[in-house]
């Protein structure tokens, strides 16, 4: 008998799908966040920003699941989702936002591309699915092409840096990977709305309740037209929209081959930031999305 991974390995279609242009737009919508956020951020502090956009994710998601009439998890579930919603948005934004603020630019991206690799090493791990001497080859040309990115980027990549910062963006990948490969079994039993309903509210709570400081002290007031639109944009494009994708992607392709895509992001932000920010892309940028395009092209065929 054939296991669960080889199963939905067998199953799993190949080629671009349609679900792999839900991906594309999903990246293009993550990219175009970091532009956002670079914008709003000059007039909002990051605690005050993300307590805010989730708690309107948050909502929306939970509106969205009431009105499609989706089933209540059973109570052990519940549990699981509090548990993966608390280490998947709460946790993983504070050692991510840390971890930033304490190390290089440079570094970060490198580190944060380590997602789709722990992403394939934990689903096979979990039987999820079974990974390719192709699919090995995908992780490796796309992690290479960020690689290439960073080095031609002028952001810096140091060992002087601090260990710390390095070691909390490394944890804050490690618990977005356990949150994708343990959200998967949940998302395909009671659909990817509720799944996200419920893991995103409850990391919601704890996340608001730690920024309260930060809400209290921020003049809101002052805040502008454009940087409400960007907050408001950034919570149901980034968060709603973009992780209903995500969990799309899980399910249909797997998570390592959806986690692939997210090796793009960078990609896209060096795009946008040309025309919006007059930011010219490099050779090096050039090359590095070749090397990200063809490993996804490797996972894909």
């Amino acid at each position: 008998m054939a296991t669960a991974a080889q199963s939905a390995g067998e199953t799993r279609a190949a080629g671009f799908t349609p679900t792999d242009a839900l991906l594309v737009v999903m990246v293009l919508v993550w990219g175009l966040n970091y532009i956002v956020l670079k914008a709003v951020l000059r007039e909002v502090s990051p605690l005050a920003f993300n307590a805010l956009r989730f708690s309107i994710a948050a909502a929306t998601l939970a509106l969205l699941a009431v009105a499609v009439g989706r089933t209540r998890p059973q109570r052990p579930d519940l549990r699981r989702l509090a548990a993966l919603g608390f280490l998947g948005n709460t946790v993983y934004q504070f050692a991510f936002i840390l971890g930033v603020a304490l190390t290089r630019a440079g570094n970060a991206a490198l580190i944060m591309a380590a997602v789709p690799v722990q992403t394939a090493v934990f689903s096979h791990l979990r039987g999820l699915e079974r990974l390719r001497g192709r699919d090995a080859a995908g992780l490796l040309l796309s992690t290479a092409g960020i690689v290439t990115i960073v080095l031609g980027s002028g952001t810096g990549v140091t060992l002087g840096g601090s260990v710390i910062g390095d070691l909390l963006v490394f944890a804050s990948t490690t618990c977005w990977a356990v949150y994708i490969i343990g959200t998967k079994p949940l998302a395909d039993r009671y659909g990817a709305l509720t799944a996200t309903a419920y893991t995103m509210g409850f990391g919601a709570v704890p996340l608001v309740l730690l920024s309260v400081p930060a809400l209290a002290r921020e003049s809101w007031t002052s805040v502008s037209g454009a940087a409400w639109a960007g907050l408001v944009g950034s919570a149901l494009g980034a968060l709603v929209v973009a992780y209903l994708i995500w969990f799309r992607g899980v399910e249909r392709l797997g998570p390592s081959r959806t986690a692939m895509y997210s090796n793009f992001t960078p990609v896209v932000v060096a795009l946008s930031a040309w025309p919006l920010l007059g930011e010219t892309p490099t050779l090096w940028q050039a090359a590095g999305a070749a090397g990200i395009f063809g490993g996804i092209i490797l996972t894909r065929t």
